[in-house]
């Protein structure tokens, strides 16, 4: 991953730069996590309330470091968004001032800032999904904060993934998760701001299209999206050729963070230190 200069600032949380910063993290002779999952067990409690269908011993197996190979996607990022492993944030589920729902895994999130309608940012993984079957995936759920006021005509962070859809003369292709669009269960019934919600891409109620000549052939495009499982079944030896991650078009501006990137039973969570790894069944 090439190093962008940034100025970290931990004040906020949050650093206001246009690049993202993985620290190496402190490992025992194994490679476990030395710390403990769900640090001071804020997630066990939100799992209680958010998230009953996972129990304590799952979230209890070892946590693991994937090592750097999470970061900015350079070639999909233009103007000048951020995204930066950081602490918090916290939500608010009741009527009491005081922030108080902790991120859905550990302390920490990936925090995405887009400004204007030229910002886009992409961050995830170009390594270990390679050559991945797009129809070997069976769970796809991930966590996102929105930082707003207001979601009206706001667009929450979605997830893509790069593939080559061996469908059609195309070798390439971007399929692209519409949070926004998705009902329930995929999406939560109930949308709203600064608070942490689940989102399933994998499930009833998903929306997905495929970018280029793809969409077109397979008949899933951005104005007549499919499920998850339609498309898997219309792109039957799709493999994942450059990337999985999450990404923020250009069309709004957003302010939030995302958590627990789940791909099957692996999660994906974001920490100021590093992206830890954690397995669920």
């Amino acid at each position: 991953m090439k190093k962008s200069k940034l100025l970290v600032g931990r004040l906020s949380g949050l650093t206001l730069t246009g690049a993202a910063v993985l620290m190496a993290a402190p490992q025992s002779a194994y490679g476990y996590d030395t710390g403990a999952p769900c640090d001071s067990g804020a997630c066990d409690a939100q799992a209680v309330a958010v998230d009953a269908g996972r129990t304590d011993g799952e979230r209890a197996l070892p946590a693991l470091f994937p090592g750097q190979t999470w970061g900015i996607i350079g070639r999909n990022t233009l103007g000048g968004p951020n995204a930066v492993l950081r602490d918090g944030p916290y939500g608010r589920t009741t009527a009491t001032f005081a922030a108080t729902q902790a991120p859905p895994y550990g302390q920490g999130s990936l925090g995405i800032i887009v400004g204007s309608g030229a910002d886009k940012i992409a961050f995830g993984n170009e390594t270990i999904f390679a050559g991945d079957r797009l129809s070997a995936i069976r769970t796809l759920r991930y966590w996102i904060f929105a930082g707003v006021d207001s979601l009206t005509g706001v667009s929450v962070p979605n997830i893509t993934i790069e593939a080559d859809p061996n469908v059609g003369t195309a070798d390439y292709t971007s399929l692209v998760y519409l949070p926004d669009t998705s009902t329930s269960p995929s999406a939560p019934a109930t949308r709203v701001s600064n608070a942490w919600q689940r989102y399933d891409a994998a499930a009833t109620g998903s929306r997905w299209y495929a970018t280029g000549a793809t969409g077109t052939t397979i008949g899933c495009t951005q104005a007549t999206p499919c499920s998850f499982t339609d498309l898997k079944t219309r792109l039957p030896n799709a493999v994942i050729s450059l990337s999985l991650g999450i990404s923020k078009g250009r069309d709004n501006p957003f302010v939030g963070a995302v958590d627990g990137l789940r791909v099957n039973n692996t999660v994906y969570d974001f920490e100021f230190s590093g992206v830890r790894t954690r397995l669920e069944r």
